[in-house]
Order: C-alpha cells, then sequence, then structure tokens
C-alpha cells in the first residue's frame, strides 16, 4: 500500500506525539461577524441527567420529572451536571477530488492526517472524538467516544472510508452531511470539517448557520499546490478516473481559465463556509502539518486571510 496515496493506519496513530503541541481550547472569540470561533470551549456543553430530587422552591419548572412526580404523588425536579467531556465531530469529505496530488500526497492522505492530529489534541484534552464522513460511499457515523478507544474507532473509520472511494458512485455534497449532523449533535459541541469543498451543495450556508447557533465550527481546507498556484508553462495530464484531461499551460487562454477556475473555487469557501462565521484553516499537501496546524490554531479566525493575501502577492 502507498502511504502517499492511500490512508494507513500506522500514518494516523504516527500523529499522536505531534498533539502533544496542539491546543483547541482557549480560542478568542472573533471581532468580525464572518469569521472566527467562540469564547469558550466550554460554551453550551450538553448537560447529563443526574437524578432527581423533591421540587424546592425557585427550581425551574422546566426541569420537572413528570413521571416521578406521578408515581409518587409528590413534586420532583430533576438534576443536571455539564458534561466532563466535549463531544468532538470530524467531518470528513471522502469524494473522488480528494483523491488528487502533486506534492508529496493526495488529498485524502493529508486530510486524514490533519483530522487524526486535531483528534489526538481532544483525547489529551479530555475530550470525545466522533467521526461522519461522507463521499461515494454514502454517509456514515462514529459516535463520539474518549480516550484511546474512541482514537482507534475514528482510526478504523478514517482507514476504511479512505478504501471504499469509488470512480463509479454518485458524489455526496457538504449540505447533506451537515444535515445529518444537525440530527445527531448536541449543543456544545465541537465541529471541525476537513474538506476540499468542491462539493457544497446549495443549501450548506443555512446548515453551517444553524449549527454554529449552539456548536464551535471550524473548518480545514485541504488544497493541492497544482489547485492554488499559478502553473508553470507546460502540458500537464490529469487523470479524471475514467479519463485524461491534458492541460496546455503554454497556451495563455488555458492560464487565464485556471486562474480564474481557482479564484472562484476560493472566493466559494470565503462566501459560504467563512462567512457562515466559520474559521477557515487552508492546508496544502506539502505543508509542515503539525507546524501549520500549530499556528493556524493559535488565531483561527485570521488563517484564511493571511494565506490568501500571501498567495496574491
Amino acid at each position: 500500500m502507498n502511504s502517499s496515496t492511500r490512508v494507513t493506519t500506522q500514518a494516523l496513530v504516527q500523529q499522536q506525539p505531534h498533539a502533544k503541541n496542539l491546543s483547541l481550547s482557549g480560542r478568542k472569540k472573533a471581532s468580525s461577524a464572518i469569521s472566527g470561533l467562540h469564547d469558550s470551549r466550554f460554551r453550551g456543553r450538553g448537560m447529563d441527567y443526574l437524578e432527581s430530587r423533591v421540587y424546592q422552591a425557585g427550581d425551574d419548572i422546566r426541569n420537572m420529572d413528570w413521571l416521578v412526580t406521578a408515581r409518587t404523588g409528590e413534586p420532583h425536579t430533576k438534576l443536571f451536571q455539564e458534561e466532563r467531556e466535549r463531544p468532538i465531530h470530524i467531518v470528513m469529505d471522502n469524494n473522488r477530488s480528494m483523491a488528487f496530488g502533486t506534492k508529496n500526497e493526495f488529498k485524502s492522505v493529508t486530510a486524514a492526517k490533519a483530522a487524526s492530529l486535531l483528534s489526538w489534541a481532544a483525547i489529551k484534552n479530555g475530550d470525545r472524538v466522533g467521526v461522519l464522513s461522507f463521499g461515494t460511499h454514502g454517509i456514515h457515523h462514529e459516535k463520539p467516544v474518549g480516550g484511546k478507544r474512541g482514537m482507534m474507532r475514528l482510526i478504523a473509520h478514517l482507514v476504511k472510508t479512505d478504501a471504499a472511494k469509488s470512480a463509479d458512485d454518485m458524489e455526496t455534497p457538504l449540505e447533506d452531511a451537515l444535515q445529518r449532523l444537525r440530527t445527531i449533535i448536541r449543543p456544545g459541541s465541537l465541529v471541525i470539517i476537513v474538506s476540499d469543498f468542491y462539493h457544497l451543495g446549495k443549501e450548506v450556508k443555512r446548515h453551517l448557520i444553524q449549527l454554529t447557533k449552539h456548536n464551535d465550527v471550524m473548518a480545514v481546507f485541504v488544497a493541492d499546490p497544482f489547485e492554488i498556484n499559478t502553473l508553470q508553462p507546460g502540458t500537464y495530464g490529469i487523470d479524471q478516473g475514467q479519463s485524461t484531461v491534458v492541460l496546455n499551460t503554454k497556451k495563455s487562454k488555458d492560464i487565464r481559465n485556471m486562474r480564474s477556475y481557482q479564484n472562484s473555487h476560493l472566493d466559494s469557501v470565503f462566501e459560504n463556509i467563512q462567512k457562515s462565521a466559520v474559521s477557515v484553516i487552508p492546508i496544502m499537501t506539502n505543508d509542515n502539518l503539525q507546524e501549520k496546524l500549530k499556528q493556524s490554531l493559535k488565531s483561527p479566525a485570521s488563517a484564511w486571510s493571511s494565506w490568501r493575501n500571501s498567495i496574491n502577492e
């Protein structure tokens, strides 16, 4: 198995030592209305039922335990305690466009490593990790679980769904994955979307806005330099699965078309993702992944704009 084109268990386990340098807590709230996460990792955490006790003056009537009240004949109210472990949901793109790369490795491999690295950091912090993958294999979900057991489940899921990518089946847009996530997520969770964002869907922005009302959401945008930078003049063969397209960048028209397509895609990410109050961290397949995530997590709200400015220089 080629570890530059396929996700392997070994590569994802090897991310664990690097997680000690990452922190998913202590993020600052963005001053802009179109980007950033929220004040605290504790915001809106879910509450677990603790016990029921006899109703006391001042108790919130919305927490009445009507079953116990009916059984005992005496008013009882429910008590809750804050969850000790925050649920982290990795939303992983497994569509065909992720199986592409010209530098170091496929985007799908970089994406899985980033997801694993962030998940190891979450486990280190005492949180629970789960994954919802979407792509040509459909949509599959592993609920958040804590500790190494949760990590092993997540890693097994990433490896299995990467291997399940098909050149024949239908792509699954991000909007479908987010719609599914909204039916299972608990308030106060952290959602991390890892994707190249080529398959968004018309309703993706609406779903993101709804998710950010009660959860923290951030995105990891994975790209290959070929998709971002102006190409050197030459002839390039691009494998599209069932066919190969020849791109001749010796022609100025082809270069203009490529630049237009690149900018249009980046504008779409900004319009649909960042304008939904989601911070976007850009990762290239030839980046030092650990260092890039470490630096970007210090100020996720500005990661996208800083990167976009740098490629336009």
